[in-house]
Formats: C-alpha cells, structure tokens, sequence
C-alpha cells in the first residue's frame, strides 16, 4: 500500500520538475523552452487541482465514510471521458499525418517497452532488492503505470504550439490501454504466484 501512495501522490509532482528539465536536456540550451512556464502551467494543472482536493477531503472525510459515495465509478467515468476525448482531437481531421507502417511500429515499440519495463521490476524487486511478493506486484504496476490523466495535460502544456500535437499524444493513447490489457492479462498469474508457496532452496 505505501508504495501505491508514493506512486499516486509522489511521482507525479517529480513529473511537474523533471519532464521539463529532461525536454530541455533534449532540446539542448539553444533551443526556446519556456521552462518557468511550463512548470506553472503543470502546477497549476497538476498540483493546485490535488492539493485542493486533499483540503476538501479533511472537511468532509466523516460524510465520505458515512455515506461511501461511488468515486470509483466516478473515477472510471471521468478517465472514460479523458481517453475518448483525447482520441477524438488525436484523429479528427487530417491533423495526424502517419501511415500505417509507422502506426503499426509505434504500436510495437510501446508494447515492448512496457513488457521491458515489467520484467525489470520483476527483476530487480525480487533478484536485486528482495522485496516480497506482494511488494513486488506492487512495483510492477505502479513503477509502469503511466496515466492520461497527467500525461495528455503534460503533453498539452509541453507542446501546446506544435503542429505536431496529435501524433506525439499518440504513444501515450497506445500505451494507456496496452497497460490495461497486459495488467488484466497478468492479475491471475500473480496471482497465483502470490499465493504459492515460496520455493525452498535445497
């Protein structure tokens, strides 16, 4: 549970520092990044939105508890929205400019980062920092987990001139649902990792 709690609360806030540092490393200084900009415009985005959100929920934390409203559903619905609304500015129109082959090795690309990026939490959680198993799960998904919902503000901030827009939120709307598929693919098979008992070395 605590690594979820640092991945939700933590992580994002170091994306609002990091992602435009690492745009400028990759543009080089010569390039015209309006840095200050773009972390405000995150914070504002990002981090106003979260910290409001956490005051509310100290005044109202007994009526939550008491009557359980249905945030999950809330949630789910929101997101829904989200993905539909990014797809539909991504492909409108003739803005997205990439023919099929270039599609289809997007596709691959991101699919195989992302089952590069599990074995290596696999890995690493369990030969090289000995987590538990159920730790080790943990880090599987929260350490690949990557969510419109901060990514698509990011991208819209970050590149909000470009012409070019809607294909560079393309690897995200394909990683975002791959994330989905392949967590729904793996739950059983943890699963019954989890619950199997630990190998005893002879």
């Amino acid at each position: 549970m605590s690594h979820d709690l640092v991945s939700v609360n933590i992580v994002p806030l170091q994306g609002i520092i990091v992602t435009p540092l690492l745009l400028l490393y990759m543009i080089g200084t010569h390039a015209s990044v309006p840095f200050f900009s773009i972390v405000t415009s995150l914070s504002i985005t990002v981090i106003l939105p979260l910290l409001l959100g956490q005051v509310i929920r100290g005044f109202i934390i007994d009526w939550i508890e008491e009557k359980k409203p249905p945030f999950g559903t809330i949630s789910s619905s929101i997101l829904l929205l989200i993905i539909f609304s990014t797809f539909s500015d991504t492909f409108k129109g003739s803005s997205i400019q990439m023919d099929m082959t270039s599609l289809c090795s997007v596709i691959m690309i991101v699919v195989s980062c992302q089952l590069t990026f599990l074995c290596l939490s696999y890995l690493l959680s369990t030969h090289v920092m000995g987590f538990t198993r159920g730790d080790t799960v943990a880090v599987m998904f929260c350490s690949t987990h990557k969510s419109l919902t901060l990514g698509i503000p990011m991208v819209k901030i970050v590149f909000a001139n470009n012409p070019e827009l809607s294909t560079l939120t393309l690897p995200l709307l394909v990683y975002h649902p791959t994330q989905i598929l392949l967590g729904g693919f793996l739950v059983p098979f943890l699963q019954s990792w989890m619950n199997s008992p630990p190998l005893i070395p002879t």
